[in-house]
């Protein structure tokens, strides 16, 4: 679809990867981060120090 960037958040075990760099149907770059990491999103910074986990309180 050509989307430059693409995150996928897993709140029950608090990962995030960001893929970008789109090529012939797939990512070719895939970098990983976990909640509480200021995570470069193009041209944003997304910060998830406030990001919640499944089934943990608080």
């Amino acid at each position: 679809m050509g989307i430059p960037h693409y995150m996928i958040v897993d709140p029950r075990t608090g990962t995030i990867e960001v893929h970008s760099e789109p090529c012939r149907g797939r990512y070719s770059s895939k970098e990983p981060y976990i909640f509480g990491d200021s995570v470069p999103f193009g041209a944003w910074t997304v910060e998830t120090s406030e990001f919640r986990r499944y089934g943990r309180d608080g």
